[in-house]
């Protein structure tokens, strides 16, 4: 009950939901958000998308796995790329804190980055079906919204680096902003949009 809670606080208030996560295990509690968000992406978007046959609009990178079944490929893709991505922006944070000598815990930072992934990926979810069923505008559309809707988790991240790492805001902003640029190139590879 308390993992919901936390979950729900980030949402309505994320300096209480900073100083609530402070007190969980880390990395323990990110990991299971951060599993918990690429789960509800394999299984509540990729597996309909691959029951109801549809192709991705873009082609794939991977020539191992033909359009027609990238969907269903992304099943089991998509938990590890977006763990995977998790774990390499976590890292690049804390290395960027300690080439600057400033103070950085690897396993809060986990912690943050998975709760925040949690938050703000149930909320693309959600996103990413009402663009579907209002019948796929735009790709490049979905993904400039995407990147607006991930302005609201840099600024739940931003302030739980304030108050866990002592972190300054502005620095806890640029800090997301390049996990971002991080994990991007990954997603690129492998990953598609539901249009």
């Amino acid at each position: 009950m308390a993992y919901i809670k936390l979950w729900l606080t980030a949402y309505i208030n994320p300096n209480r939901f900073a100083g609530e996560l402070q007190k969980r295990p880390a990395p323990y509690w990110g990991f299971i958000a951060a599993l918990q968000r690429a789960m509800m992406d394999s299984l509540l978007l990729y597996l309909p998308l691959a029951l109801m046959g549809r192709i991705p609009p873009e082609r794939s990178y991977l020539p191992l796995i033909s359009d027609e079944r990238y969907y269903g490929a992304l099943v089991g893709i998509a938990p590890i790329v977006l763990l995977a991505e998790w774990l390499l922006a976590g890292a690049t944070m804390h290395l960027i804190l300690r080439m600057s000598r400033l103070r950085s815990d690897i396993d809060q930072i986990l912690n943050i980055s998975g709760f925040v992934a949690l938050t703000i990926g149930s909320i693309l979810l959600l996103w990413d079906w009402t663009w579907v069923a209002l019948g796929g505008l735009s790709q490049n559309g979905l993904g400039i919204s995407h990147l607006i809707i991930d302005i609201w988790g840099i600024a739940i991240a931003a302030i739980a680096f304030k108050r866990i790492l002592h972190v300054p805001v502005w620095l806890g902003v640029l800090l997301n902003l390049v996990g971002i640029m991080v994990a991007l190139p990954m997603a690129i590879m492998f990953m598609r949009s539901p249009l």
